[in-house]
């Protein structure tokens, strides 16, 4: 396996892509070819009764290789010597997200029914009615950590499942959930003093000495890309603006307080001289991609030119430090010896990706880097057998032995968002239609292609079995941007 894999990559080098633009958009995977990708390689994995409960809605945040649920008398061996016990919340939103996706790329019911069954555990299990907040995770029928030690990052993507099932039904009982943990999150982790939101209020010793005192990109970036950047346009009066004008502020922070210009690179914490930030924590192409990412996109919703602009050019600049040209993929992060990590962690590959597509749908000069970055993760990044992709996999595209697939942190996420978003810009950038489904009440609902906007060149209601009074509604859109 691993010689077809360096001769694959060999032959890569020999037949580089070149051409224009709309050329190499000609040679991106197809719209078809990424809905396959979500049917055939993701979705397994996700539709069995071992990932579904029980109770149905209360995902499991471990579970084998091969999508058994684990047993912890008796571990599959990637699970062996994980730290299996609590079950974490951010997981089971990721999972509810995933299902989200599900439907709306299919206008299958049954993986709306899934998401509305994780959406409800989440609201009756892991909200916390007396703070506002949300528990970070349950062990033995014991919730934690206190309430003002949960971290700003938890705590967003306590919000992910909710926002896309929101996002796609517009139920308000759900948006009022929503409504509520994001003003908690606002009123008692803002410093007004730093200008910008706290990791934690009181300290968690789990976390180590003084987890209040961190500043930690993290705390902003993930509000912006788990709930409030897929919400904010749709929502309405008065938190539309309320919410633009929170993003705007978080944007321009990360700039200010986070951006390394002579690194070209977001840091990961606060304080840090640029000249020791390589190899310190979440400094790595996937994060500061991410973070432009959300900074473009911010600066379209909010029409501010400037952070459009830096965005941009960093995005651009940032691509093609990260691109492999022997191989056509992305490493992962710069080392302090002025390498690079080969390696391709399955979240930071799919940030970059995510990136050039946004940014090629404006400019054609990152489809170069995506017309081949996409064929490795569908070659390499996939497990063909048990399905979904690997956590990690080499330089040339080798998982490593023994690792598990889904874990504290690696859920359905990154993979169906990576598919959701290569979806759209390959509609787009091959001028085809994009079609997706929601469920609404009311059939005229407003409508967005996830963090894109479009014309809505057509769209379709009709009844959805086992969900009166909503209706499946097909909406067509034109070219994203």
């Amino acid at each position: 396996m691993k010689t077809s894999r360096r001769w694959m990559a060999l032959l890569a080098v020999a037949l580089p892509l070149t051409g224009t633009g709309a050329d190499l958009s000609a040679q991106l995977p197809t719209g078809e070819r990424w809905l396959a990708h979500f049917r055939d390689d993701l979705l397994p994995f996700w539709n069995l009764p071992d990932a579904w409960g029980p109770p149905r809605g209360d995902f499991p945040t471990w579970r084998c290789n091969d999508g058994r649920r684990l047993d912890p008398a008796r571990p599959c061996a990637e699970l062996a010597k994980a730290a299996i016990g609590r079950d974490y919340t951010r997981m089971q939103a990721r999972q509810t997200y995933f299902y989200g996706v599900a439907f709306h790329l299919s206008g299958d019911p049954r993986m709306l029914a899934l998401a509305r069954d994780g959406v409800a555990y989440l609201r009756r299990q892991r909200l916390d009615a007396d703070s506002g907040s949300a528990v970070t995770w349950r062990d033995a029928g014991a919730a934690g950590p206190p309430p003002l030690q949960r971290t700003t990052q938890d705590l967003a993507y306590a919000q992910l499942g909710m926002a896309m099932y929101w996002v796609l039904t517009r139920d308000e009982a759900v948006l009022a959930d929503i409504l509520r943990l994001k003003e908690h999150i606002f009123t008692r982790y803002w410093d007004a003093r730093l200008n910008m939101l706290r990791w934690t209020v009181e300290d968690d010793p789990a976390l180590g000495e003084a987890s209040s005192q961190r500043q930690e990109l993290v705390a902003q970036l993930d509000q912006v890309n788990a709930y409030m950047l897929l919400l904010a346009p749709l929502l309405p009066e008065p938190h539309r603006s309320t919410w633009t004008a929170d993003l705007v502020r978080l944007a321009r922070g990360m700039v200010r307080d986070y951006w390394a210009p002579q690194q070209q690179l977001f840091k990961g914490t606060l304080p840090l001289a640029e000249a020791q930030m390589l190899g310190t924590r979440h400094v790595d192409f996937g994060h500061s991609a991410k973070a432009l990412w959300m900074i473009e996109r911010i600066g379209r919703l909010a029409r501010e030119p400037a952070l459009i602009a830096f965005a941009t050019e960093q995005g651009q600049h940032l691509l093609q430090r990260a691109y492999l040209e022997g191989s056509g993929s992305w490493a992962s992060r710069p080392l302090a010896d002025g390498t690079l990590d080969e390696g391709k962690e399955w979240w930071i590959y799919a940030e970059l990706d995510q990136l050039a597509a946004t940014l090629a749908l404006a400019d054609p000069a990152p489809t170069r880097y995506l017309a081949r970055s996409t064929r490795f993760w569908l070659r390499h990044q996939v497990d063909p057998v048990g399905h979904e992709v690997w956590g990690w996999v080499d330089a040339e595209g080798t998982p490593r032995a023994g690792a598990a697939k889904i874990g504290l942190w690696k859920n359905g996420y990154h993979s169906a968002e990576h598919a959701l978003v290569n979806y759209l810009a390959a509609q787009s950038l091959q001028r085809q239609p994009a079609v997706l489904y929601f469920a609404f009440a009311d059939p005229a609902a407003p409508v967005r292609p996830y963090f894109f906007t479009a014309d809505v060149q057509s769209r379709r209601s009709e009844p959805l079995p086992g969900f009166a009074p909503l209706q499946r509604t097909r909406v067509e859109f034109g070219a994203v941007q």
